[in-house]
């Protein structure tokens, strides 16, 4: 097993030899530090040249591949010739793509559905938040208090397990969040 230090030689001259690179990036927790709010998640200025630098660059295709919703990461990431992929790859745009996943589209009207009946459900718990993201839902509970997390993740389960064990959606959960998707095989990969 290298470690990662030891790699970065070989792969400098790989990327300096290549005819054509396809560069992807997440955002939160790679382009931007984790933070407690989404909404805070900046990109610092030296990120956003060395971005723009490498797009402008007909050997680099810059892709941005982000759980948030497309329209959030092309607001929060407005570059021109970048391809975003939102909500994991269920929508993607760029330069010459522009694509919905059709499943995911379907889903829409349950996933407002849901939006509301989570909201309604986990007002009570101060610091828990249900973003929309139009395809995909997510429950926020970073600003949770401590002892309140279970009750967040029963109040989850108890709203979207029917629509789960129906296999229309699908759940994961990640940094203090947890994550509502259409049951479709498709990911940020």
């Amino acid at each position: 097993m290298h470690h990662l230090f030891s790699v970065w030689p070989e792969m400098s001259l790989r990327l300096q030899s290549a005819r054509h690179v396809l560069l992807l990036c997440d955002y939160d927790g790679t382009l931007t530090p984790i933070v407690d709010r989404p909404e805070l998640a900046d990109l610092p200025q030296t990120t956003r040249q060395l971005l723009q630098t490498l797009a402008r660059d007909r050997r680099f295709t810059v892709g941005i591949i982000s759980g948030r919703a497309l329209s959030d990461i092309k607001r929060t990431v407005p570059l021109p010739g970048l391809i975003y992929a939102g909500n994991h790859g269920l929508e993607i745009e760029g330069p010459t793509v522009s694509m919905v996943n059709p499943v995911a589209e379907e889903m829409r009207p349950v996933f407002r559905l849901m939006h509301q009946v989570l909201s309604k459900a986990l007002a009570p718990v101060r610091g828990a938040h249900v973003e929309d993201k139009g395809l995909t839902l997510s429950v926020h509970y970073r600003m949770v208090e401590e002892g309140k997390s279970a009750e967040v993740k029963n109040i989850f389960e108890r709203v979207v397990g029917t629509a789960r064990s129906l296999g229309k959606v699908k759940t994961t959960s990640g940094k203090k969040v947890y994550e509502v998707r259409p049951a479709v095989d498709w990911d940020k990969g």
